[in-house]
């Protein structure tokens, strides 16, 4: 193999890594999956103050919602990154980051609207909704993150 042989498949294999990381940053996170996951983590969150058997019903409703949407979004893409340290940290501080809204907005339905804390109406209810927004509002932030992790220059390992 000559010089030029060897880097012009040095080019090709650099081109093929941009189009990859393309690929990943175009389908990270879509609008779609993004809405129907906040609508399981409202679910999630608004089943804690029913009674026995709805909250059973409406939590693992809520969670088949929740993590099958984020399963169905992460089968549709054609690459898939390797998880890195950083984009694990995020996913860690971003899960009780949720829970912490749903207890601000929890403590908000109670002393703005003196809602009460047991029934389809309650709390937990503007917890869960308050919850649902953050996520939604936080999307293009956490998209902004993977994006930059995802276009280093060395660029995230691929599968």
């Amino acid at each position: 193999m000559n010089p030029q042989d060897a880097q012009s498949s040095l080019d090709q294999i650099r081109a093929f890594q941009d189009r990859t990381r393309e690929e990943m940053v175009r389908k990270i996170l879509p609008w779609p999956f993004v809405i129907v996951s906040a609508l399981g983590l409202l679910g999630v969150f608004a089943s804690i103050d029913l009674e026995l058997p709805w909250r059973s019903v409406a939590l693992g409703l809520g969670l088949a919602v929740y993590m099958g949407s984020g399963l169905l979004s992460s089968f549709r893409v054609a690459v898939h990154p390797k998880p890195r340290g950083v984009m694990i940290a995020m996913l860690v501080v971003m899960t009780p980051a949720y829970f912490i809204a749903f207890v601000i907005g929890r403590v908000a339905g109670f002393a703005l609207f003196g809602l009460p804390a047991h029934g389809l109406l309650s709390q937990a209810m503007v917890g869960a909704v308050f919850a649902a927004v953050v996520y939604i509002a936080i999307t293009p932030l956490i998209r902004r993150i993977v994006t930059s992790i995802a276009l280093q220059a060395d660029g995230p390992p691929v599968r």
